[in-house]
């Protein structure tokens, strides 16, 4: 079942960021996942939850996502990630 990777993105450099999107896009094209989305103004129907950016990868499934995120190819870009922004991050499978 696809396996979509939630993320709250807050860019606080965003030439910085620029060059972790750069390394990244190639390494989420070659694990198979699709970029589905990137919204910066994300329009809120209830609660208080307001990401300053929504980000949503599609990935195969669960494991395929976490094997990305564990993988040596991604652990500088999460370096680079974490230099020039703060995110949270949520996998949920499709039932």
């Amino acid at each position: 079942m696809p396996a979509y990777v939630v993320i709250d993105l807050s860019i606080a450099d965003p030439a910085g960021f620029q060059e972790y999107v750069g390394g990244v896009m190639p390494l989420l094209e070659k694990a198979g996942a699709r970029n589905l989305l990137v919204d910066d103004s994300v329009l809120v129907l209830e609660g208080d939850w307001t990401p300053p950016t929504l980000v949503i990868h599609e990935f195969a499934d669960r494991a395929a996502a976490q094997e990305f995120w564990d993988s040596p190819e991604y652990q500088p870009y999460k370096e680079l990630r974490r230099r020039y922004s703060t995110v949270k991050v949520v996998v949920g499978e499709a039932a």
